[in-house]
């Protein structure tokens, strides 16, 4: 192999395996079993290639180039898709600011300690109710499996613990993927006969683009206001898992597992 196919190689193929090790370390992998899948494309051909590679390449000589070029073919697709589409991800506009409702977005909690991205986006929504004290939140998310209390009630904990009066915090603890966060808080705002001329979601910055379009497909409109991920780590790890999330829309047609 030449020294461009070895840098080809390196980059394409390397920056997957590290990608998808990150996110099944992170304990995702269950949530999209095409990581451990991919997984397996990336280092199979890699060892078959350093135990087999030289035989094969004077026995089948064209298709092992043909082969060697699709594996770094497909290794710098994807690396080149990550990295658009994190930069895409990552810069989106405000289209919130004042509003009736704020919609915030739940996500994993420890008990009624906030995982990180969820402490980032109770913060944001505490800074916004607080500068418009006639607004009010929905705090949506059910209760996972591994979750020993619903995020709403997490969240609504955290926000009290701010100072945020609980009048102001509507539960909705139904939900358990984005598109029913946005279904059934709609369905709240219209049981609980609130003002809701504007409304928002709050959520994190690498979330924000999928709360659009499914906003979009369940023809509701809905603002914006991201709360920005300043880990970088975090937002590594985030990104990896929302990007499966988009391949998993593109394969099955479908948002959420099952």
């Amino acid at each position: 192999m030449s020294r461009i196919q070895m840098i080809l190689t390196a980059a394409g193929a390397g920056f997957a395996a590290v990608n998808y090790i990150i996110y099944w370390a992170s304990g995702r992998a269950n949530a999209v079993p095409i990581a451990p899948a991919v997984l397996c494309c990336v280092f199979i051909p890699l060892i078959l290639c350093a135990v087999f590679g030289r035989a094969a390449a004077e026995k089948i000589p064209r298709l092992y180039e043909a082969l060697k070029w699709i594996y770094i073919s497909v290794g710098l697709l994807y690396t080149v898709s990550f990295v658009i589409f994190s930069f895409a991800m990552t810069h989106v506009k405000e289209s919130g600011g004042a509003s009736d409702v704020y919609i915030v977005f739940g996500c994993k909690t420890n008990g009624y300690t906030p995982t990180y991205a969820l402490r980032r986006r109770l913060d944001h929504a505490y800074e916004l109710l607080t500068r418009y004290p006639d607004s009010v939140a929905i705090l949506s998310g059910g209760q996972g499996g591994d979750e020993s209390v619903p995020e709403a009630e997490s969240m609504r904990a955290y926000l009290e613990a701010r100072g945020i009066d609980g009048s102001r915090l509507i539960k909705e603890e139904r939900s358990t993927s984005t598109l029913e966060n946005i279904k059934f808080s709609f369905e709240l705002i219209e049981k609980s006969g609130v003002r809701a001329d504007r409304v928002t979601a709050v959520s994190s910055d690498f979330h924000i683009k999928r709360i659009q379009l499914q906003a979009k497909y369940l023809n509701v409109r809905l603002g914006v206001s991201p709360a920005k991920t300043d880990s970088p780590g975090k937002l590594w790890q985030n990104l990896i898992r929302e990007y499966m999330v988009w391949v998993r829309r593109g394969v099955t047609g479908k948002w959420e597992a099952g």
